[in-house]
């Protein structure tokens, strides 16, 4: 893969996944009888506290002749390559963060909730589609969240104002992350070459549940207002450090550079790609997306035309940047400016729609009620029955037998006149029920 790699994209870094590489130390070491004592740890510190090159080499050499492992093929072999792997070579280009191929395996995980092993040709069309669409619906609400729901700042600084108008919400929350770790941040001045002002900063890293100083070398270029710091986090994440943003502050930088903020991160950037047909959502598309296409099919008929000759052409180019430059200055009202109100609009519209309940549907099969019993199931249910009937009867003579014993007890040995005509209406009832024949 190495190799395809540096054919096909020439001008690209690449990196090897640090846990896969970490995660055999175990295998190779385990048997080591100090890997318990002090390898482990050592290697594990040279590959994540070294911030230069130096240190780094420095401390290699000292775990090689400390534990004797310059005949070690496997750790040779990675330090041949340490510059596809090791954190000190890599921080000075852009990762977005990445270190392993935690995102790939997340983004697997994603579509195992649609994809399996078994699913066949057919179906793997529409559930990726399902998952494409589910993933464009996410990114949808965090734009709608990011344009509706407002962070709240959590110091008075202007630089976190400025990062909460322009960056997306989770990326904001990254920034202040960064700022509330500056309290732990203690800068002090240590020389001046021109322009150029050295600092060293000190400051606590947590690692699991210790804490640990270190100290950070940051160069301010005070007529440029600009900053670097050895731990290039800016350079590899795209989100500035607490470093920089300590020495801004005690430099009072009130206006912050553009170049610390990037378009990646804006909320107010529109994406190009949203407003492309796809596949999975023909029901739903945007009025965007319409115009979109429409535009689109119109142009391949005028560029058809147009390279028949280079005057065509070059008339057509001119015509395109005069239009281009008119709509590019001018913001009607009826045309969304950036892709949160697109996304909004098209929240609006989604939660204006009548939500109609399901249709039901009969399942598979007989009905259970009507279900065919075998010839024990009919007859358990006739004794039960006639068990449940007898047991009803039964029920009704008790109650009349103890109202007779009340009445009774309650008339005594005297009916009275009372007792008399109860004891008639009783016997005339008789007689009627007896003459109806029941």
């Amino acid at each position: 893969m190495k190799n395809a790699i540096a054919i096909v994209f020439p001008n690209k870094r690449y990196r090897y996944c640090l846990w896969h590489i970490l995660r055999k130390v175990l295998e190779k070491f385990g048997s080591h009888a100090q890997y318990k004592c002090g390898l482990k740890s050592k290697l594990l510190s040279c590959v994540y506290d070294s911030l230069t090159i130096e240190e780094f080499e420095n401390s290699w050499n000292s775990l090689n002749d400390t534990f004797n492992l310059h005949e070690n093929a496997w750790l040779q072999s990675l330090y041949a390559e340490r510059e596809f792997w090791v954190s000190v070579y890599l921080k000075n280009s852009f990762w977005a963060g990445m270190s392993t191929t935690q995102r790939r395996e997340s983004m697997n995980a994603f579509f195992d909730g649609y994809v399996y092993a078994r699913t066949n040709f057919k179906e793997f069309v529409d559930r990726f589609d399902n998952g494409l669409k589910k993933k464009i619906e996410n990114e949808n609400q965090a734009d709608f969240n990011s344009f509706n729901f407002t962070i709240s700042c959590i110091s008075h600084l202007t630089l976190e104002k400025k990062f909460q108008n322009i960056y997306t919400n989770s990326k904001f929350m990254e920034v202040q992350q960064e700022i509330m770790r500056m309290i732990y941040c203690h800068c002090c001045f240590e020389k001046m070459d021109g322009a150029i002002t050295t600092y060293s900063l000190d400051d606590q890293v947590k690692a699991e549940d210790f804490i640990k100083e270190v100290t950070y070398t940051l160069y301010f270029n005070e007529t440029e207002c600009e900053a670097k710091c050895v731990c290039e986090l800016f350079e590899m994440r795209g989100i500035i450090c607490r470093h920089i943003l300590a020495i801004f502050s005690a430099k009072k930088v009130r206006e912050f550079p553009e170049k610390y903020i990037l378009d990646r991160w804006r909320k107010d950037i529109k994406h190009k790609y949203t407003i492309i047909s796809r596949s999975y959502d023909i029901a739903d598309q945007k009025p965007e997306t319409v115009r979109y296409k429409r535009i689109l099919e119109t142009f391949n008929e005028v560029i058809i035309n147009a390279v028949s000759c280079d005057r065509h052409t070059e008339e057509m180019i001119l015509k395109l940047y005069a239009m281009n430059e008119v709509w590019r200055t001018s913001n009607p009202k009826d045309i969304d400016s950036n892709v949160g109100g697109s996304t909004v609009n098209a929240a609006t519209e989604g939660s204006s729609k009548k939500v109609l309940s399901p249709h039901v549907v009969r399942g598979k099969g007989r009905p259970p009620c009507k279900r065919r019993m075998s010839t024990m199931e009919e007859q358990l249910k006739k004794i039960k029955t006639k068990a449940a009937n007898k047991k009803k009867d039964k029920g009704k003579s008790r109650l009349r037998r103890r109202l007779d014993t009340e009445l009774l007890k309650s008339s005594g040995n005297q009916f009275g006149i009372l007792g008399m005509r109860m004891q008639e209406n009783v016997q005339t009832l008789i007689m009627v029920d007896q003459e109806s024949g029941q």
